[in-house]
């Protein structure tokens, strides 16, 4: 069976997610203290989508998890779209 995504591109969407993941509890936090599991779902979700929409630009990382993702974009799209559900769910 052929592999979709190379190994060094998963682990990079693995540590965008987690990022991510980390600053949609900080934003869902700061928006509302409840459904805070779905503020670090969507954290994730935010990370992940923001760092490959980035990446897809050609914006500048600003600092490098690996193949070109950013962590910066990660952490701001996390903590928006956390913030978002946090927020809209009080």
């Amino acid at each position: 069976m052929e592999q979709v995504l190379p190994p060094e591109v998963l682990g990079a969407l693995a540590v965008v997610g987690l990022i991510g993941g980390m600053t949609g509890l900080i934003g869902g936090f700061l928006g509302s203290k409840h459904r805070l599991l779905g503020a670090i779902l969507l954290g994730v979700i935010g990370g992940i989508a923001a760092a490959s929409i980035a990446r897809i630009a050609g914006a500048e990382p600003g600092v490098d998890v690996g193949e070109g993702f950013s962590a910066v974009y990660a952490a701001g799209g996390g903590f928006v779209l956390g913030f978002a559900v946090g927020r809209s769910t009080a």
